[in-house]
């Protein structure tokens, strides 16, 4: 179902492959509004989801069962997790990065925010700060929210994490034989959003582009500096 990534990735294409048949299978019966307020799967979802999920990971059901509990007793809030790690352990993000993705992917088409400016360089839909960008005609940089796949247009120069725009805190990483691609680096907050030259829009979904450049996550990551949205295997942490 995903696109032929690179070989040396088999496994991870291959668990990409699930999410996309898990976000295949879930039937939403709600359609979630970021106006609305609900913060996770209303009742009527969340054994559609639970389904989704052991159908598509080989879980055992009775393996589920607390989270579906704490999904009916609403004590889980999908909106914490685009305000980056917190206190959760790093597979407790990952597993609800990627049991949220329907919830993400239905605000997004609610609210039809894609193509607008992002004020503040937050997701104008879910809030996230995004990690993944794209130089288009006239130096245009589109963004791509990792949670909600809302895209839309941010400063050409400019942390979106932090705010600041002085060029000379902004600094380029970039890996020998990995051509149209980098990562652009801020001194001030050390974060990272990682950018793609346009042509290659032309043969990787966002998602896919975020997984074929997991290796400079990891020496970009390896140099001290933070992603703060999860990849669409629902990592932030690759070193």
């Amino acid at each position: 179902m995903s696109q032929v990534i690179r070989p040396y990735l088999g496994e991870i294409n291959d668990f990409y492959d699930r999410i996309l048949r898990f976000e295949s299978q879930v039937e939403l019966a709600h359609s979630y509004d970021p106006s609305e307020g609900p913060r996770q799967y209303v009742k009527e979802d969340i054994d559609r989801v639970m389904e989704a999920v052991a159908g598509g990971f080989d879980f055992d059901a009775r393996a589920l069962e607390g989270l579906r509990a704490a999904l009916r007793a609403e004590k889980v809030d999908f909106m914490a997790l685009t305000g980056g790690a917190g206190a959760l352990l790093e597979d407790e993000l990952q597993f609800l990065s990627i049991i949220s993705r329907p919830f993400f992917r239905s605000m997004n088409r609610a609210a039809g925010r894609d193509n607008a400016f992002w004020d503040r360089g937050r997701c104008p839909v879910c809030g996230s700060v995004p990690c993944l960008s794209v130089i288009e005609k006239e130096s245009q940089r589109r963004y791509f929210c990792s949670f909600c796949g809302c895209r839309g247009f941010y400063r050409r120069i400019g942390c979106p994490q932090c705010g600041n725009d002085k060029a000379r805190d902004i600094t380029i990483i970039s890996l020998e034989g990995e051509e149209g691609m980098r990562a652009d680096t801020c001194e001030k907050c050390m974060s990272y959003c990682k950018t793609f030259e346009s042509p290659m829009m032309a043969d990787h979904s966002p998602d896919a582009l975020d997984i074929v450049s997991i290796s400079l996550d990891i020496v970009v990551q390896q140099k001290g500096f933070f992603r703060h949205s999860p990849n669409p295997l629902g990592i932030i942490r690759m070193a």
